[in-house]
């Protein structure tokens, strides 16, 4: 996942590539509204992009300073395969680097992990399993940081598959890696920096 700089840090793009550097889809925005209602709720709309630039997937972020995060996963068609569920503390997200997120389908969890929030230290170290509460991890996500020549950093993220998985489960783990990317973004600029631009203190769990 090769983060896309802009001049001006308002989108949150990222192009998706294999191990061997080639190009096979692009995530971006398709109606991001950094909105509050009652300071609680904000969506961000992302559309998941196939090889051939046809729409394969929908990821749209819910949440607030009030409110747990959620990344619902959609296919092209509008039909739910799963969410992203903050279960760590509302307290905890606001106090520390990290929260802690359910990777769930039809209402189970099928995996957990942690998705580390440090835009602000370039060198540190980010590798986060995913997997069950019991047993080895099926992915990993890994961070490293890339020079683009912005007053902002980014990060490229790399997702390894340490199981076979089926359907819906590359999908949410392809979700969990975006959200690593997305959360850094918003620490830093994003779509939330037009809102820090005109005094407003958006911050990832609060746009204001």
């Amino acid at each position: 996942m090769r983060a896309i700089p802009f001049p001006r840090d308002v989108d949150v793009s990222c192009a998706l590539e294999t191990q061997s550097g080639q190009q096979v889809g692009l995530i971006r925005p398709r109606s991001n509204r950094s909105s509050a209602i009652n300071r609680e709720v904000a969506d961000l709309s992302y559309e998941v992009l196939g090889p051939g630039g046809a729409p394969i997937l929908s990821l749209k972020r819910l949440g607030g300073l009030a409110r747990r995060h959620t990344i619902v996963v959609e296919d092209a068609t509008g039909r739910h395969l799963g969410r992203i569920r903050q279960t760590s503390s509302v307290w905890r997200q606001m106090r520390t680097t990290r929260i802690t997120v359910a990777l769930e389908v039809g209402g189970h969890q099928v995996a957990t992990t942690d998705i580390c929030i440090h835009p602000r230290d370039r060198f540190a170290a980010v590798c986060e399993p995913i997997g069950p509460t019991v047993g080895p991890a099926i992915a990993t996500v890994e961070r490293q940081w890339r020079s683009v020549g912005t007053s902002n950093d980014f990060f490229d993220y790399t997702l390894s598959c340490l199981q076979p998985t089926v359907h819906p489960l590359p999908e949410l783990l392809l979700a969990t890696a975006f959200a690593h990317y997305l959360y850094d973004r918003l620490a830093v600029g994003g779509p939330l920096e037009t809102y820090q631009s005109f005094g407003r203190g958006g911050t990832w769990h609060d746009p204001r």
